[in-house]
């Protein structure tokens, strides 16, 4: 509650009064004297029962749905309980919203006895994704003549979630190199060597015959063979919020682009049987980067996802330690030194699709295709370079839905080099050879497009 003060009209009265009471005094009229001492008692007088008056209210308020998709409808309800031990005065009462809500509603609130409880209800229209705040419910407190006002929030704000937007896309599964088969997805490598990859320590119960007597005698402990490593079924999903790597502003930025790219693919690969990781500068930061979810989870988290002002390495890193089968990764092609510590990042063994996006097209008042060979042969080349470090990789331009790009980069195959690594002080061209991604890796009739097909 912001404390009882008064009104300019009450400050006036106050001033009036004491002015009025110092000129009789000085001039000896005793009947001003009485009218100063009245004006300035007004205000006093409303500032104590302005206390005596101050409403005990209780808020509930819930929100149906409470996960909504943009341009969804929520429905708002407000329950306003006495908890006092008088009855209230009518109040006006505002509820307070971000203003990408639209106008805060007000909401008139009649008296209420003891224990009567009030509820009141408004619709909301986000048009964009986002976490909002929805409330306190603000009162303001005035006297009858407008000497003193107070203002009162009871209650606590509840929380609306505007998921992102999700495209469809459609039954494309993760494929293996050469076949038609879902996507291999490998074991997990760990530094220590084979023995620990494949391996682990005697548990009471395990088979005899899972007995693994070479990494025993090495070890001198006893050890059985791991059949099955967590990383099987697990992708991890990396986002590039950079606020220098994104053009545009709003839903027709690259920012909203990625984010809804990434949560398509969440969704896709959560049907799939797919757990997830989602690693952001907002997950790292929060150490929640290696954390399993599920793709509700994940679509909670972009909601929240926010552009920075920091650098790629940490997110870099956190995405190579993981223990993933997959990684999906949606960077801009605006920042080329940040692309090329993005392609070893891939864990060894671990499948990589890449979702190119060609910032420069979400500029306000940008083409789709912009003249010149410049962006494009950037785009194409940090393509080539992608696959050349053995990502799938398609490249999106502003228009381009998630639907169509994430096919093009899962049917395009990655170069077949013996490399893992990509220098990264060379000219690009020395780095990644024409022939090795367009003309060793594909097979005959197949081309892997360097952009999404329009």
């Amino acid at each position: 509650m912001r404390p009882l003060r008064l009104t300019t009209r009450g400050l006036a009265f106050l001033a009036a009064g004491l002015a009025a009471v110092l000129a009789a005094v000085v001039l000896g009229y005793p009947d001003i004297t009485r009218i100063g001492v009245l004006l300035a008692a007004l205000p006093a007088l409303a500032v104590l029962t302005g206390w005596r008056r101050t409403p005990r209210l209780g808020v509930r308020r819930s929100v149906a749905p409470d996960l909504l998709w943009p341009d969804g409808e929520a429905t708002v309800t407000l329950e306003v309980r006495n908890e006092g031990r008088r009855p209230t005065l009518p109040f006006l009462a505002t509820e307070r919203l971000d203003p990408a809500l639209g106008d805060a509603p007000r909401l008139v609130l009649p008296p209420l006895r003891v224990g009567e409880r009030h509820a009141a209800t408004y619709r909301l229209h986000p048009a964009r994704r986002g976490v909002y705040a929805l409330g306190p419910l603000a009162l303001e407190l005035r006297d009858p003549f407008g000497l003193t006002r107070a203002g009162l929030e009871p209650g606590d704000p509840a929380e609306l979630v505007v998921l992102p937007r999700v495209h469809e896309l459609g039954g494309v599964r993760l494929r293996r190199e050469g076949d038609a088969g879902d996507w291999h997805v490998p074991h997990s490598v760990a530094p220590q060597g084979e023995d620990d990859i494949s391996t682990r320590h005697y548990r009471y119960g395990d088979d005899l015959r899972r007995v693994h007597w070479p990494a025993t005698a090495h070890r001198g402990q006893l050890m059985v063979r791991q059949e099955e490593r967590p990383a099987r079924r697990r992708a991890t999903l990396v986002l590039d919020s950079r606020a220098k790597a994104h053009w545009g502003t709003d839903e027709d930025g690259s920012f909203e682009w990625a984010v809804s790219a990434l949560a398509s693919v969440a969704v896709h690969l959560g049907r799939q049987g797919w757990s997830l990781s989602l690693v952001s500068a907002d997950t790292v930061r929060e150490g929640t980067a290696a954390r399993v979810l599920g793709a509700d989870a994940v679509l909670r988290e972009l909601a929240r996802a926010r552009v920075h002002w920091g650098d790629l390495d940490p997110v870099l890193r956190a995405a190579r330690e993981l223990p993933a089968g997959a990684v999906v990764a949606v960077a801009t092609d605006h920042d080329e030194p940040a692309l090329r510590r993005l392609v070893p990042a891939r864990p060894h063994g671990a499948a990589g699709v890449l979702l190119l996006v060609r910032a420069e097209t979400f500029a306000p008042g940008a083409l789709a295709d912009p003249p010149g060979p410049g962006a494009a042969d950037r785009a194409d080349r940090l393509a080539r370079l992608a696959r050349a470090g053995g990502w799938r990789t398609a490249v999106a331009r502003a228009g381009d839905p998630p639907s169509t790009v994430w096919p093009a980069a899962t049917a395009a195959r990655p170069a077949r080099t013996a490399a893992r690594t990509v220098p990264a002080a060379t000219a690009p061209t020395a780095a990644v050879p024409t022939g090795t991604a367009t003309g060793t890796a594909e097979p005959a009739g197949t081309a892997a497009p360097p952009a999404v097909a329009r």
